[in-house]
C-alpha cells in the first residue's frame, strides 16, 4: 500500500520541485528563445534555430536540475537519462516549431511550444531521470 503523501515524497516537497524546475525552465526557456529569434533574425531557418538554441539549454537545464531542483551528485547514468529525455524533448519541440511557423511567425511558433515541452521534461526528469 502506498502511504499517504504519494510514491514521490510529501505533496509540499513535490510542488517545491516543480516550482525550481519551473524557475530553471524560464531561465532555459529565455536563454532558448533569446537565441532562436536572434538566429532567425540573422536568417537560420527556424527548424536548425531550434536544433541551436534548445541544445545550449539543455546543457544549462541539466546543471541547475541535477543540482538545485533535485539536489544530486553528478551521475553518468542519470545525464544520459537526461539527454535522452530532452532530446526528445527537442524532437516534440522542433516538430512542432517547424509546423506552426508554417501557419504563425516563427517566435509564436516557439511560444506555444513550450506549455507541451515544459511538461515531458518534467515528468520524464521528475519520474525517470532523477527519481530519488
Amino acid at each position: 500500500m502506498l502511504s499517504p503523501s504519494g510514491p514521490l515524497g510529501p505533496p509540499a516537497r513535490r510542488f517545491d520541485t516543480l516550482l525550481r524546475f519551473a524557475a530553471v525552465g524560464a531561465i532555459t526557456t529565455l536563454l532558448d528563445i533569446s537565441l532562436f529569434t536572434a538566429l532567425v533574425a540573422a536568417g537560420a531557418p527556424p527548424a536548425p534555430a531550434n536544433l541551436v538554441s534548445y541544445s545550449c539549454g539543455i546543457v544549462v537545464s541539466y546543471a541547475l536540475n541535477r543540482s538545485w531542483t533535485f539536489g544530486v551528485g553528478h551521475n553518468p547514468v542519470q545525464a544520459l537519462k537526461f539527454g535522452a529525455s530532452t532530446l526528445t524533448g527537442l524532437l516534440i519541440s522542433t516538430v512542432l516549431v517547424a509546423a506552426l511557423a508554417t501557419l504563425l511567425p516563427p517566435a509564436v511558433a516557439k511560444v506555444l511550444s513550450v506549455p507541451v515541452v515544459f511538461a515531458w521534461n518534467y515528468l520524464t526528469a521528475r519520474l525517470w531521470v532523477f527519481r530519488v
